[in-house]
């Protein structure tokens, strides 16, 4: 046995500690580092755009689309599209007009209507009741971008046609598969190609203008039943700092020109729909659903004339699931014009799918096209004059004020 001085063991010990001890600060070093290479490439990770995007348009899918509080509460919008835009459909109910300006009476109108996609036509047959005294019939139809109203009933044969610069009967987005973890599996070489593909230019620091180029994302358009567009498709989105989608905005000038799209808050709960019509005129037409109730929408149309005139209408939707279709209450309608009280109203009604419809027009469509066109500014610009016009055909006497 080999004899080691006290003094030659008391240093061996001595480096052998600060040995461990360097060690264990070598290690503390490296894990330091490397904590921080995570944290900066995490923070790079979360600050770079088309990640954000990508990560937000994930959330958005998985999370909000299966979110009651979405737009429509509980409903499939893209099934709605599909069974009921895109499709044949039957609207019935009853109407109730209880105060009009210049009309001391309350109307209720009971309503038929039938709309066909194919067809692109919609024929509305009412009968129109004043005080429970049946006055005749007040019918509307549309085919392609004209309406039609018809009161064949009233005294004499009134008709009037009203041509529009709007398509009344637009194709929807028709869902091909549906969007979840196995789509986002199977198509993920797909994504980050068009991740890669795509333009992003900063807005501010959470809003972000992406466009997809003529010819890339064949996959999205694929899953949206679509074409793929023949022009850039940009899309304005803002973002919150976990990459929650907070606001969209869509130009659809190329699809319908003038028109523009906004789905807003985290749960695109509101929806803005405007459009610029010819002559400096505009409509707006927002949705937005009440957190307070269940499948209650709140609904504002404003129509903006060149005339200094301002038309609104307001009113709640309520609707409830029903076998084939949907119940349908408009509660609170009101129509008004720079704050002057219109018309105030209801709905009470349902939509039903249905199969293939005959004409629409049962055989009315000559009759329909020798009715004279007037122009909607003409309405417009004397609407009490329109419809004095409408309430002498009555003739019942004692209803006007």
């Amino acid at each position: 046995m080999r004899f080691v001085p006290e003094e030659d063991r008391n240093i061996k010990n001595k480096l052998s500690g600060k040995m461990k001890k360097n060690k264990k600060i070598i290690v503390i070093v490296i894990l330091t580092v490397l904590l921080v290479l995570a944290v900066v490439g995490m923070l790079i990770v979360k600050s770079n755009p088309r990640v954000r995007i990508l990560s937000s348009i994930i959330k958005f899918s998985e999370s909000t689309l299966n979110n009651k509080e979405y737009l429509l509460y509980d409903v499939d919008i893209m099934e709605l599209f599909s069974d009921y835009a895109n499709s044949d459909t039957r609207i019935t109910g009853v109407m109730g007009l209880p105060e009009i300006k210049g009309l001391d009476a309350s109307i209720s109108i009971d309503m038929e209507a039938t709309r066909s996609f194919d067809q692109k036509k919609f024929a509305s047959e009412s009968s129109l009741n004043l005080l429970w005294i049946e006055a005749g019939e007040l019918n509307m139809y549309a085919q392609d971008n004209t309406w039609y109203l018809t009161a064949p009933l009233l005294g004499s044969d009134i008709g009037y046609a009203f041509p529009t610069d709007l398509d009344w009967f637009p194709k929807m987005p028709e869902l091909t598969s549906d969007i979840d973890r196995e789509w986002f599996r199977d198509n993920y070489s797909n994504i980050v190609e068009l991740i890669t593909e795509i333009e992003v230019e900063e807005i501010d620091n959470d809003g972000f203008l992406v466009t997809i180029h003529k010819g890339d994302g064949h996959f999205i358009w694929e899953l949206l039943g679509m074409e793929d567009p023949d022009y850039d498709v940009k899309i304005s989105m803002y973002l919150t700092k976990d990459n929650n989608l907070s606001r969209m905005e869509l130009d659809l000038s190329d699809v319908l020109e003038g028109a523009f799209l906004v789905l807003d808050g985290e749960n695109a709960s509101k929806c803005i729909f405007t459009y610029e019509l010819p002559e400096n005129e505009s409509m707006e037409m927002v949705l937005e659903r009440n957190p307070d109730a269940t499948n209650w929408m709140d609904m504002t149309i404003t129509y903006f004339g060149n005339n200094d005139k301002n038309y609104i209408m307001t009113g709640g939707l309520n609707w409830e699931e029903i076998k084939n279709g949907f119940k349908m209450n408009v509660k609170g309608f009101k129509l008004e014009c720079d704050d002057e009280l219109l018309a105030r109203g209801y709905f009470l009604g349902k939509v039903v799918k249905e199969e293939a419809s005959s004409d629409v027009f049962d055989g009315q469509s000559d009759y329909l096209n020798s009715l004279e066109v007037i122009q909607w500014k003409t309405v417009r610009d004397d609407t009490e004059g329109f419809i004095d016009d409408v309430l002498d055909e009555i003739s019942l006497p004692g209803l006007r004020k």
